[in-house]
């Protein structure tokens, strides 16, 4: 009888301690979900919860499939037409007698022609160039042969039968800024038209591994970024550049982490090409037996507004946050559904995300009833050994 007391006492001790310090990996299916039912404020912000399904998932899929160089339109070879900041280099050829530049004569009265090479200049902010005995001249807008002949024309009644050679030194007028961690350079555009590995190339490639690099274009008011594995194996990606462009590259690798009724918390870096949510719980180890619910698969992450579907940008823009603003939002994914295995092919996991798999309410279960039965167990052989 005492035995028996002893034992109903300490399983009661155990049992109401045990509600209150029940070791768990994660918060449960239903308090994830819960989120977007709470209420904001500076410890707890406000959270956006998207349950996956098809739409969804194509929405997300488009979204970076529009993360495409070809969607900028093309670029064009640059034209041989000369602009304020290109520096000109221009060689003056008078035949002689040279009236005009200088010259000699022999005594029997014959000479050489006069090279007259003018230093290199740049044109200027009006797009004219200074030339002697002829004064300023507008070139802005025409290749060098018509500034040729315009010089050639303008000399033709000063000198003796003139020629004239204009070069462009340096094009500084239509350029690309090529942009590495380390290193960056100016690209001039030529007529044989420069492509974006050709931007690459200029910079002295990337730095990190192929399969951690990104090459960020940007033209005008758009951005676009796409893996260099992507760029180097389509061509359609590898378009002309254009005048003012900004190529950037990025050697950040991709990581997410996986937590919850996984194998393991941890780390897992991939490929900056992307990767699916299907592969993600392929590198977790899958869910596992016993202890997941398939039916708490959710991904954490922040996300600009612009994003959103239109009722949900709608919602947060009303909250006074704007476009670009990045706001928590929390994923859920039910495996129970057949056809979310077609969902997680689509949808696309990003760099930061928290994947987390939450425990089935049976696991729980089997984690309290284990928590508490394995002191008392050793518990009553104790006392078994005191009785004896």
């Amino acid at each position: 009888m005492l035995k028996r007391n002893l034992m109903f006492l300490a399983l009661s001790a155990v049992l109401l301690s045990a509600c209150g310090t029940l070791p768990s990996s994660g918060p449960s299916g239903k308090k994830v979900t819960d989120l977007g039912k709470q209420r904001g404020n500076a410890a707890v912000p406000d959270v956006e919860v998207v349950e996956i399904n098809a739409k969804v998932a194509e929405e997300l899929y488009r979204l970076r499939s529009g993360q495409t160089f070809s969607s900028l339109g093309g670029g064009y070879a640059a034209s041989d037409t000369v602009e304020s900041g290109d520096v000109l280099e221009i060689t003056i050829w008078e035949t002689a007698p040279a009236v005009l530049f200088g010259g000699s004569l022999s005594s029997v009265g014959s000479g050489t022609a006069q090279v007259v090479k003018l230093p290199d200049q740049a044109v200027t902010g009006k797009g004219t160039v200074s030339v002697p005995f002829v004064g300023d001249v507008r070139v802005s807008g025409k290749t060098p042969v018509q500034i040729q002949d315009l010089i050639k024309g303008r000399l033709k009644r000063k000198a003796n039968q003139p020629q004239v050679l204009v070069r462009r030194a340096q094009n500084n007028a239509a350029t690309v800024s090529v942009i590495r961690p380390g290193n960056s350079v100016r690209l001039p555009l030529t007529s044989a038209g420069e492509r974006v590995l050709d931007a690459v190339a200029a910079v002295g490639g990337s730095t990190a591994n192929v399969q951690d690099t990104t090459v960020q274009l940007t033209r005008g008011h758009q951005v676009k970024t796409v893996a260099l594995e992507d760029l180097t194996a389509n061509p359609r990606q590898n378009i002309l550049l254009r005048k003012d462009d900004i190529v950037t590259l990025i050697t950040n690798p991709n990581t997410f982490t996986a937590m919850g009724a996984v194998g393991r918390s941890q780390e897992i870096g991939f490929s900056v090409k992307g990767l699916s949510l299907a592969e993600a719980v392929g590198r977790m180890g899958g869910l596992q037996d016993y202890r997941s619910d398939a039916r708490g698969v959710f991904v954490f992450r922040y996300q600009p507004v612009a994003e959103l579907d239109a009722d949900g940008q709608q919602k947060w823009l009303a909250k006074g946050y704007g476009a670009e603003a990045e706001i928590p939002v929390v994923y859920r994914l039910n495996l129970s559904d057949a056809n979310s295995m077609f969902w997680m092919q689509r949808f696309p996991v990003k760099n930061k995300d928290v994947v987390y798999v939450s425990n089935a309410p049976l696991s729980e279960l089997q984690k309290f009833l284990q928590f508490v039965f394995s002191p008392v167990t050793s518990g009553v052989s104790s006392l078994n050994s005191l009785g004896n």
